[in-house]
């Protein structure tokens, strides 16, 4: 039978564990509102400017308002959404900030593609270069299905390059430019597609330098079509 001390004792442990699991499951939703209500921002399901009302979010998700207000407050600090006049929006993405983002791009994965050119696996060049030609082949796509594929070829050279650093900040950045308004813009489905073939070309001969080159040919000319369609 068990002393009054270890029924207290009992008793906390109990309390404990309910904490822990009612905080795991907290944490747990925040995550799940916050990877949707990011994935929505980028594939456009939201658009810049329009309000993310905690009530609205939490019918729509089924859940609290309380992971909803969790996963908002991630989303500003990620530079996802910004607030207004009370109200939490949307936040563009302006030209000048998406050209400052190529640029360090540029450096970071050309850096990257050189050290991918050592480490990179076949299989997985394979893999992606079959993707990339089922899309030219296929022309007509969403642009979820696009960016799902532009994501794996880039993460998959950054993956390669062994440095985690590079993996974070290209990740990070690349996650910021993702949320430039597809209208904004220039069509970039072929050339793009092909220069992606090209550097996967030169990965799979195990020419670093070559890899690079490319790479920074490839960020090149999405900022020259940028400037070209903005007349900068």
């Amino acid at each position: 039978m068990l002393t009054p001390h270890d029924q207290k004792q009992e008793h906390e442990k109990v309390n404990i564990a309910v904490y822990q699991s009612l905080e795991e499951t907290s944490d747990s939703l925040a995550e799940r509102v916050y990877h949707q209500l990011s994935e929505m921002i980028m594939n456009g399901d939201f658009n810049y400017g329009d309000p993310l009302q905690e009530r609205r979010i939490a019918e729509m998700m089924n859940v609290s308002r309380t992971p909803v207000r969790e996963a908002i407050g991630r989303l500003e600090a990620d530079g996802f959404v910004e607030r207004k006049a009370g109200r939490v929006i949307v936040r563009e993405v302006r030209l000048q900030e998406f050209v400052e983002i190529l640029h360090v791009r540029k450096l970071l994965e050309c850096d990257a593609a050189r050290e991918a050119a050592k480490n990179v696996d076949a299989k997985d060049l394979q893999r992606v270069r079959t993707e990339i030609e089922k899309l030219l082949e296929n022309r007509i796509t969403s642009a979820k299905e696009l960016r799902a594929v532009d994501d794996m070829f880039h993460n998959l050279i950054v993956e390669a390059s062994k440095n985690k650093l590079i993996v974070e900040l290209v990740t990070d950045l690349r996650r910021r430019t993702a949320m430039f308004d597809h209208d904004r813009m220039p069509t970039r489905f072929l050339p793009g597609n092909r220069e992606h073939l090209d550097i996967i070309d030169a990965l799979e001969k195990r020419d670093g330098t070559l890899a690079s080159a490319r790479m920074a040919r490839h960020i090149n000319n999405v900022h020259k079509s940028i400037f070209e369609k903005w007349n900068l």
